[in-house]
């Protein structure tokens, strides 16, 4: 479970006030920047922060920052093994500027409430938040990463279709469809997909499908054979073989675990 050490939302002081931690401290620590400072890092770069910039420091590093005119942030301290920290793929201990500033600093407001009220189930809840937290963090690098403004917005239109086509993956999509609906070459929606998502449109289509399918036959009214073709599939051998490769085991298998 993650664990919270310390959190404020809008902390606000009218002086220049100054962090310096050496050592860093032994938790990691999210924050935002709501008014411009001055971030120092070990290799004596120094770089002047705007409003809406991000940092997640990781446990034992050096913090040191200060604000230009106005002390002004929000901030998480929170505790989380560094084997799932890993898992969400996060640049650490570098300045970042998401396009979800304003998201971000919501749910560091429910963070903070949550903390300091002590609600019934806190803790529980709290690790949510703070999952929900590092998987906004995670997007907003991934979204930063992209260059330009232009593939910037090829990215949004491509998420756009990809979201259509996954929640209706029981419809046989081809690739000129899909190319059809972005206005762009073969070649070129196999690159950018690729790049954009890590994995090919059939190869996602099919897990869909997959998903779908599996959902299904946790109804008895439905047969494995409905579900197959409900979800994409209308030649039911073909849905069998590509449903034991991927669970190692047969739909009917599935089934007879998941409803004795």
């Amino acid at each position: 479970m993650i664990l919270i050490d310390y959190c404020g939302y809008h902390t606000h002081n009218s002086d220049q006030d100054l962090i310096f931690r050496p050592s860093g401290t032994k938790s990691y620590l999210f924050l935002l920047v709501l008014s411009p400072m001055i971030f120092h890092f070990t290799n004596q770069s120094c770089i002047q922060a705007k409003s809406g910039a991000c940092i997640l420091y990781s446990p034992g590093t050096c913090q040191y920052y200060q604000a230009e005119k106005e002390f002004f942030n929000s901030y998480v301290h929170f505790f989380c093994k560094e084997e799932q920290m890993k898992t969400y793929q996060i640049r650490l201990n570098e300045l970042f500027y998401p396009k979800n500033s304003e998201e971000l600093n919501w749910l560091i407001k429910k963070i903070y409430q949550e903390h300091l009220n002590g609600f019934d189930s806190s803790k529980e809840m709290l690790d949510l938040y703070i999952r929900q937290l590092l998987i906004l963090i995670r997007r907003a690098q991934i979204q930063q990463s992209i260059p330009n403004k232009q593939n910037q917005d090829l990215y949004s239109e491509f998420f756009s279709v990809r979201a259509h086509i996954l929640s209706n993956c029981e419809q046989l999509w081809t690739i000129e469809q899909m190319c059809q609906m972005l206005s762009i070459g073969k070649s070129q929606f196999y690159k950018y997909y690729k790049h954009f998502f890590h994995s090919t449109p059939k190869e996602e289509i099919i897990q869909a499908r997959l998903q779908k399918a599996k959902y299904l036959m946790t109804n008895e009214a439905v047969t494995i054979q409905q579900a197959a073709y409900k979800s994409g599939f209308p030649n039911i051998w073909h849905f069998n073989r590509l449903f034991k490769n991927q669970y190692n085991c047969t739909p009917s298998q599935y089934r007879k675990k998941l409803i004795p």
